[in-house]
């Protein structure tokens, strides 16, 4: 019958059945919702937007059959009262409720969002630290790769150069062997010597140093297998000359191609003439080192001069001078210049030649460009000048310096172990025999190595081994290794050292590197740590001879102690 009245909803009465479906339809939605994809907020207006419809639709459905009663007149049946805003108020609740439950499930996504974030943010810069580490060990390769390619072109270049040389050498000498050779001057008797004022000791001399040297030095170059000439023990005598000039005159067939002649005048007197030859032939021969050692000159100031002119070859590399004092400040002026304009001297040897002179060594040369410089025995005094200081903190190209028997005290050895920290191609100092006391020793050990603490160990000097110092200073070993991978072979060594020392000592490592290691990201050295003991325990072993236990109970004394809780806690 047409809208007939309606029994109540057991338990809800007045309710409506299809208020009560579309509760359940809602319900079901809601239902849904919490197992499904998130509700939205436009979901949640449009539910409310249908909610309030059917409230409208059934106060006015309320009303059209309460007319209806009256126009019957009852029929026995009782009347549905129906309550428009219990009815709003209870559909309210439910949205209120699937509202929080919207609310509370975009608060979760909200949360996964963040946490997502996060960790989207830490794998970035994960990703970013391992290109940055790539494009540094890129770096790297490149750089050894380009070393190494330099190092095969330089040994083409040796090869080549050798080559010549050696085809040089060869058609030389077969041309000297079908011609035949006799040495070109007669060697006079021992009568003829002794009549000229020679004595017994003189005469022998010269016969078996000066004669036998030269005509062994003629015979080489003339047939082109000479690489090094030794001359010496002979005064100024014009009877001479004749065997000078054959020497000069054989330097014609010194080889132009591979390592060059090695000259070599000791105890020899030496006038303008015969130094003007040889620094005329050093000038413009393929001669890469001379050496003058206990000559006297005629004229030391045009010896000078023309030293200088010799100093101009580009292919002089070596220039010893030894036990030839300088007496005149004017001609040790000139030996300075002499020195500062050459280009292609690498090495000096300027020993035995002490007297106030030898100062003005230290301030009138600039040795940057040289690599090896020995200026033993010259009483060498730095009268608060910081010139060997500073040239070593400049780290210029020296590799040897040798500062061994002069007058450097304390103040000197400080400054200079200061400057070694900022140094990494010196390879060899060495101090000995000077005024240097305890302070200056123990400042120049702790420049190589400095136990204080890992720090400052790490930031020692790993390349220069020190000579020198007294026996209170353990130096065995330190900075010994001078391969291409020296400077990181002996910072490894010295460090696993330091920490094998510790362990054997009773007091341990983990209280060092507790203070020594502090911070909050600490614990992620741990790991580098043990693989560093590992990994440097094979290098260490074949330079100081060490067991393996000892590896053992570093490793052990690591994982026990010092950090694996926070390490395994860490994320």
């Amino acid at each position: 019958m047409p809208w007939a009245l309606v029994e109540s909803v057991p338990g809800e009465p007045g309710r409506w059945p299809h208020s009560t479906a579309a509760t359940a339809a809602t319900t079901r939605g809601t239902k849904q919702s919490r197992g499904g994809p998130a509700v939205t907020v436009s979901a949640v207006s449009d539910i409310t937007g249908k909610h309030r419809g059917i409230v409208k639709e059934a106060s006015v459905m309320s009303a059209e059959n309460a007319g209806k009663r009256q126009s019957v007149g009852g029929d026995g049946l009782a009347a549905v009262a129906i309550d428009p805003a219990k009815t709003s108020a209870t559909s309210s609740a439910d949205l209120e409720s699937m509202l929080k439950q919207a609310l509370g499930r975009i608060g979760t996504l909200e949360r996964w969002h963040e946490e997502i974030k996060a960790s989207m943010g830490r794998e970035t810069r994960a990703l970013r630290e391992d290109i940055c580490r790539l494009k540094e060990e890129r770096k790297l390769i490149q750089a050894s790769t380009e070393r190494q390619t330099k190092a095969l072109r330089d040994d083409i270049e040796a090869l080549k150069s050798e080559n010549k040389a050696l085809k040089w050498s060869l058609n030389q000498l077969a041309r000297k062997v079908q011609e035949g050779w006799e040495y070109p001057v007669a060697i006079q008797s021992d009568e003829y010597w002794q009549n000229k004022g020679y004595d017994a000791q003189a005469v022998q001399l010269l016969k078996l140093r000066f004669f036998a040297g030269l005509k062994n030095a003629v015979l080489e170059l003339e047939h082109g297998v000479c690489d090094s000439i030794a001359v010496c023990c002979a005064d100024h005598d014009e009877d001479l000359m004749p065997h000078w000039n054959a020497l000069f005159q054989s330097f014609d067939l010194i080889n132009p191609h591979g390592a060059g002649l090695v000259l070599d005048f000791s105890s020899i007197k030496l006038n303008e003439v015969i130094m003007r030859e040889i620094c005329h032939h050093v000038r413009h021969r393929n001669i890469t080192q001379v050496h003058f050692s206990n000559n006297e000159f005629t004229n030391m100031h045009a010896a000078i001069s023309e030293l200088e002119n010799a100093l101009k070859s580009r292919k002089l590399k070596s220039l010893s001078w030894s036990q030839n004092r300088i007496e005149y400040a004017e001609d040790m002026n000139l030996f300075t210049r002499a020195l500062s304009r050459s280009n292609s001297v690498e090495e000096l040897t300027f020993r035995w030649n002490s007297n106030e002179n030898a100062q003005a060594l230290l301030t009138g040369v600039d040795f940057s460009s040289y690599k090896v410089l020995n200026l033993f025995a010259n009483n060498l005094r730095t009268n608060g000048r910081t010139d060997i200081p500073d040239l070593i903190a400049a780290n210029p190209a020296l590799v040897v310096l040798n500062l061994d028997g002069n007058q450097l005290n304390n103040d000197d050895a400080v400054l200079i172990a200061q400057s070694l920290g900022r140094n990494t191609h010196l390879r060899k100092l060495n101090v000995g025999n000077n005024n240097i006391r305890e302070r200056g020793m123990r400042a120049l050990y702790e420049a190589a190595n400095n136990t204080s603490t890992l720090n400052a160990l790490s930031d020692s000097n790993h390349s220069c081994l020190l000579e020198g110092l007294s026996k209170g200073f353990d130096i065995d070993a330190i900075n010994s290794d001078s391969g291409s991978n020296g400077l990181c072979m002996n910072r490894m060594c010295k460090i696993h050292k330091l920490m094998a020392d510790r362990y054997r000592r009773g007091g341990g490592n983990v209280p060092r590197l507790n203070s020594e290691m502090g911070g909050e990201n600490s614990v992620l050295l741990a790991p580098y740590l043990m693989e560093s003991v590992s990994r440097r325990h094979d290098a260490f072993q074949e330079k100081y001879d060490e067991s393996s236990e000892c590896l053992l109970g570093l490793l052990y004394e690591l994982v026990k102690d010092w950090k694996m809780a926070e390490l395994f806690s860490c994320r």
